[in-house]
């Protein structure tokens, strides 16, 4: 007999007891052991475990205890639309939903879909034919292939505040960037042109299109016009990267083209970083995610990324300004044509017309 039996024994003798009180001790005696009966498999089924043995984290992947399941990284995973207009804890099954906007340490250059308000310019910069078909209401049409000329360089400063102010952008208003597709870049060098040029509140919409639909958000097919105004930049000369901050050795530097082209030469010292790694589903990786990205390089010397193509490093640019890192981005065409006038130098300067070494060193053999 356990410890439980002669408990209950005892509680039902005692009752048995008092039995002559009146009628109203049989009732509270037939209470009694029919809740006995109910309870009693459930009790017999828990002393099967060892408690000594018992592990809570166990549950903590378990989608029945939490309603979400945790990610590797330390971060949650979120729906297209992370608004960060949490519900409190109602109880077993729910969890308060990850605030994504919140988490990051830069948070606030990211704007989450329902937070959108009417005083916000929204610019759809996507490529392509998307904007006529759908986009989302009121939004104004700036594609980022505007910001580039026919060899697919950045344009002066003054070709890029003449587009804006053509469309109808100040540099006063509150601007909502999003692309067709977030993890494509297009929103990420949109926000890198306005930053260079100085844009005091920009921001880019934590999800595509698709995500704003899903979110049954409002969306029209109709262009918006706005009336074209001058926009007079401030431009910020430390968001794009200058051949002499590279090669000085103080940054660390991020080649995020593909990697074949990596194998074929690379600044020295650089280290490749794939952007496809900070994106997870149609959004970038949450802050747990990005750290572990991330963990090689240091928030406490400067980072440049370059790349042949500004969607590529503006995204992982972008990334990193959100977990607040000092970045700027730079090109790798710019690098090879500085290497190649420093080798014709050397060569000119050389006796008997011998090319003289580049006093850097020379692309690939690192």
């Amino acid at each position: 007999m356990t410890k439980f039996d002669i408990i209950h024994g005892d509680m039902i003798s005692s009752t048995l007891d008092r039995k002559n009180a009146g009628s109203g001790g049989f009732y509270v005696l037939g209470i009694l052991i029919i809740s006995l009966i109910a309870f009693s498999p459930a009790v017999d089924a828990g002393c099967s475990c060892s408690v000594g043995n018992w592990d809570p984290s166990g549950f903590l992947n378990d989608d029945s205890v939490t309603g979400q399941s945790v990610q590797p990284g330390g971060s949650q995973g979120s729906a297209p639309e992370n608004s960060g207009n949490s519900t409190p804890n109602s109880g077993i099954g729910t969890k308060k939903p990850l605030d994504r906007v919140a988490s990051f340490p830069n948070g606030e250059i990211l704007k989450s879909l329902k937070s959108v308000s009417s005083s916000d310019v929204v610019v759809d910069v996507s490529n392509g034919d998307s904007y006529a078909k759908s986009h989302i209401e009121n939004a104004i049409h700036i594609p980022t292939k505007d910001f580039l000329d026919g060899n697919g360089n950045l344009k002066a400063d003054e070709e890029l505040a003449s587009i804006l102010g053509a469309a109808g952008v100040s540099q006063n208003d509150s601007i909502v960037l999003y692309g067709n597709l977030e993890s494509s870049g297009e929103a990420e060098f949109a926000f890198l042109v306005l930053q260079h040029l100085g844009q005091k509140d920009v921001k880019l919409l934590d999800g595509s299109l698709t995500d704003w639909k899903a979110a049954g958000l409002p969306e029209v097919a109709l262009e918006n016009i706005k009336p074209g105004v001058d926009y007079n930049p401030a431009v910020k000369p430390e968001v794009i990267a200058e051949f002499e901050d590279v090669k000085s050795n103080q940054a660390q530097i991020v080649d995020v083209r593909p990697f074949v082209e990596f194998g074929k030469g690379r600044i020295p010292g650089s280290v490749a970083l794939d952007p496809a790694n900070i994106i997870k589903g149609n959004l970038i990786k949450n802050e747990g995610d990005l750290s572990t990205v991330f963990d090689r390089l240091s928030k406490n010397q400067p980072i440049v990324v370059y790349s042949s193509d500004y969607s590529r490093s503006s995204l992982v640019w972008y990334a990193l300004q959100l977990m607040g890192y000092n970045a700027s981005v730079y090109t790798w065409e710019d690098w090879k044509a500085h290497d190649a006038a420093d080798i014709k130098a050397g060569a000119t300067a050389s006796s008997g017309g011998k090319a003289a070494g580049s006093k850097y060193t020379k692309l690939g053999s690192t």
